[in-house]
């Protein structure tokens, strides 16, 4: 039995043995994967987390969902975020995706076939705010074709404010998709996005400060200058895009009269 060093994202030493196939030595290397799009995608779900209520030591969680892979065989998915708001947690489970294949041994967060047995392969710096994540199927066989979660990251909250989780494409231990060929595959991305703040605490007392835990005079200014704005204007804020048209706790994409009602609801608070 053999796992087929070319398609590894992360270079598997001496990964099972003949007769248990237990993973004994992780090394990550640094692919870069190829950099055209294609209908593949790679997408945090929920893509917004925004919920008050969320303060430091609470727990938030992260899938990332793939949709569109044709025989992926490995994959390894980098994701940064604020370390300042976020520390990476653990990887609660690694999901359902790559447990299709027909492989006896299963895969590196599946070995054997048995829930029980994974090696999390998870190298992370709380410090600068990264992981990098990745499973891959043990054996020489197909990869996996379709829909469906690639893994669950769980995150501790350390502070006040927003922070996107981004799907990184290049520099270290960069996200790669594999095929049973040994091929790179390429991928679209779709990022992730955390708040805690109070609904119209856009900053602090000072322009350009992060939010301060109140909804004020000065958030009511910064609003105003937001209002009338939506994604990709120079203007957009995302704190101050405060729910969707219908009441919605989530943002929409346009700072519009409806998060005018909803700052007008908070001013005042704490």
């Amino acid at each position: 039995m053999r796992v087929k060093a070319k398609v590894l994202i992360l270079s598997l030493v001496s990964l099972m043995t003949v007769s248990t196939a237990v993973v004994t030595g992780l090394v990550f290397l640094n692919i870069q994967p190829a950099s055209s799009s294609s209908s593949i995608e790679l997408a945090m779900d929920p893509a917004v987390i925004s919920d008050e209520t969320k303060q430091s030591g609470s727990l938030v969680s992260f899938n990332v969902d793939i949709t569109n892979a044709t025989d992926l065989f490995a994959w390894q998915v980098n994701i940064s975020w604020n370390p300042a708001i976020l520390n990476y947690s653990k990887v609660t489970e690694y999901g359902s995706f790559l447990r299709a294949t027909t492989s006896p041994n299963g895969t590196s967060g599946w070995i054997n076939r048995d829930p029980l047995a994974n090696v999390t392969i998870a190298p992370f710096n709380n410090t600068l705010g990264y992981a990098a994540i990745a499973e891959t199927i043990l054996g020489d066989y197909s990869g996996i074709t379709g829909d469906g979660r690639l893994v669950t990251v769980e995150f501790e909250v350390v502070g006040y404010g927003e922070t996107n989780l981004t799907i990184s494409v290049s520099g270290t231990l960069a996200t790669t998709l594999l095929d049973s060929a040994g091929g790179s595959v390429t991928f679209d991305t779709a990022d992730g996005y955390f708040r805690n703040t109070l609904p119209g605490d856009i900053q602090g007392d000072t322009g350009g400060t992060p939010p301060d835990g109140d909804v004020d005079r000065y958030d009511f200014f910064a609003f105003l200058d937001h209002y009338g704005s939506s994604v990709g204007d120079p203007n957009y804020n995302r704190l101050a895009d405060l729910e969707d048209d219908v009441g919605g706790p989530l943002p929409d994409g346009d700072v519009d009269r409806y998060d005018f009602f909803a700052f007008l609801d908070n001013y005042g608070r704490p």
